[in-house]
């Protein structure tokens, strides 16, 4: 009575692993076409990136009125730092002297 209990209920445990792989198979193409999907979509959206990218592209969006505020900076223009330097603070006796900017520069950290 006791083994027949038992073998019923790891026949009945073993059924139910047999339908819980029965589904993931199942479901297993539907889940390989959406990543099918999304690799075409992800090449589709490199590609795009790349076209926007290109420097033919950049220079027919740099004679546009939209961009034409946009320039080039010079490199006296560009102002460079040192990674960290505004984390330290200059001793009492030290003091930062940066020459006066004519226009607006930017920032480029090395």
């Amino acid at each position: 009575m006791v083994g027949t209990a038992f073998f019923s209920f790891a026949l009945y445990s073993y059924l139910e692993e047999q339908n819980k792989c029965t589904q993931l198979g199942m479901r297993l193409p539907k889940i390989l076409k959406d990543i099918q999907e999304l690799t075409q979509e992800n090449a589709r959206l490199h590609y795009q990136i790349i076209a926007f990218e290109s420097p033919d592209h950049l220079l027919q969006l740099s004679g546009e009125p939209t961009y034409a505020h946009l320039k080039f900076p010079f490199f006296q223009d560009v102002l460079k730092a040192k990674t960290g330097l505004a984390l330290q603070w200059p001793a009492e006796d030290e003091s930062l002297s940066l020459p006066p900017a004519k226009t607006p520069s930017l920032i480029a950290v090395k």
